[in-house]
């Protein structure tokens, strides 16, 4: 047996991506999974999740999630001042609710699943918190360089990053994301964050 700390793309790691890929599935399918059942997909055995996963289940839902939050926060990099520039804030707003709002629907119930653990598991926490400071990171730039372009209001850099954090976390709702006037909602979010972030808008 290979060694957990293998060379990526060797043995070990494309056994871990599999897995991983499995737990995935299964989420996705059936909104749950046991360690058994996504040894028996993969064809390995129990032992070897466990020596890949020393957390267990929480190990397999905790990578399940990162593979989620990894969508999420590529799917926010859309944020960037380039595309600021030449398409424009409410474009490159629109972008990424539009981005959110298909990975969230593409992951509901890895989303729902892990969620629920959160309070009890440290690994998932970890995992969230390492995620929300990238985008936090990740907003905060765009926010400044729009800023330094005039293209977004001046109000206070990290507050305005953290409305974007949070308001994409809320995308995360099953009255969006089941809704028949899905299109209609997402126009008014949208246009509700362009309110904020546009020179001029609303102050305190």
């Amino acid at each position: 047996m290979e060694p957990l700390g293998a060379v990526p793309g060797g043995r070990s790691e494309r056994t871990r991506r599999v897995v991983v890929d499995a737990t995935v599935a299964r989420l996705r399918s059936e909104g749950a999974f046991t360690v058994e059942q996504v040894a028996a997909d993969v064809g390995v055995s129990v032992a070897t999740i466990y020596n890949r996963f020393p957390e267990g289940r929480d190990g397999l839902l905790a990578a399940a999630f990162d593979s989620a939050l990894d969508r999420l926060v590529s799917a926010g990099a859309v944020l960037t001042v380039e595309h600021l520039l030449d398409h424009g804030l409410e474009a490159t707003v629109r972008a990424m609710v539009d981005g959110l709002v298909a990975v969230f629907t593409d992951e509901a119930l890895v989303m729902r699943s892990a969620l629920a653990r959160l309070p009890e598991s440290r690994v998932l926490r970890e995992s969230y918190r390492r995620h929300e400071a990238d985008a936090r990171s990740w907003n905060h730039r765009f926010v400044q360089l729009g800023q330094a372009a005039g293209r977004i209001t001046d109000e206070d850099t990290a507050e305005l990053a953290d409305v974007l954090v949070v308001m994409g976390q809320g995308l995360n709702n099953p009255v969006l994301l089941g809704s028949s006037h899905r299109g209609r909602l997402v126009d008014h979010l949208t246009a509700a964050l362009v309110a904020v972030l546009k020179p001029g808008g609303p102050t305190r």
